[in-house]
């Protein structure tokens, strides 16, 4: 196996996910595409997974998978929370996911003027 550049040890050392680890885990699923614009619309107000449901018609299973991986069919390593694009909030015993600053600011990035 190839030794690991400066630039992926210090990302592995802070924890960090780059550009590429992102567009790799949107471009492969639409709907963790459309979760993530739908929790920027929303932003900065949080959203449990059914409210998301509801709004992109994703089934509710298909949105948990999204957010925090599920099985084979949404593998944890590219789901929302863990390349930190959204956090989860918690308010008493529920749980909300909310678009993270850093997601923000990425898409706002990607917008042409």
């Amino acid at each position: 196996m190839p030794e690991k550049g400066f630039e992926a040890k210090e990302k592995d050392r802070k924890g960090e996910v780059g550009f590429e680890d992102v567009f790799r885990s949107l471009r492969r699923s639409r709907v963790r595409t459309e979760i993530l614009m739908y929790l920027y619309k929303k932003y900065p107000g949080a959203s449990y997974p059914a409210e998301i449901a509801r709004h992109t018609g994703i089934d509710p299973t298909n949105i948990l998978g999204g957010l925090r991986g599920m099985g084979s069919r949404f593998d944890e390593s590219s789901s929302l929370v863990k390349i930190k694009l959204v956090e989860k909030v918690k308010l008493g015993n529920a749980t909300y996911y909310r678009l993270s600053k850093r997601s923000k600011e990425f898409i706002e990035s990607l917008k042409m003027n």
